[in-house]
């Protein structure tokens, strides 16, 4: 009878050991499901910026393939060219452009 007696006092401390260690994994839990919920947030807003720099780019590629003076005036900014019949004066300090082989 006293084997019962003190069986009868372990399940309620097991129940509650039980409780609390599953109330820790599920705050634990809560906490991480909150990180990665931000984590998601951020990668999508980078996503959608990304996407917003492809379809500019896009749209920059089709317009200097369909766009001649386009093109040319990429190709004055970017890469410093000047055509044939021009003349670049620079100032003290400046390098000057260098001069493309005529086109034939």
């Amino acid at each position: 009878m006293a084997s019962t007696e003190r069986s009868r006092y372990w399940w309620p401390l097991i129940l509650v050991a039980v409780l609390v260690l599953c109330a820790l994994v599920l705050w634990r839990g809560a906490a991480n499901l909150s990180g990665m919920q931000q984590e998601l947030a951020q990668a999508r807003q980078a996503n959608a910026r990304l996407d917003q720099e492809n379809r500019a780019l896009y749209r920059q590629v089709q317009r200097l393939r369909q766009d001649k003076t386009a093109l040319e005036r990429a190709a004055r900014r970017d890469m410093g060219l000047v055509g044939d019949d021009e003349v670049v004066y620079t100032g003290p300090g400046k390098k000057a452009p260098a001069k493309t082989p005529p086109q034939k």
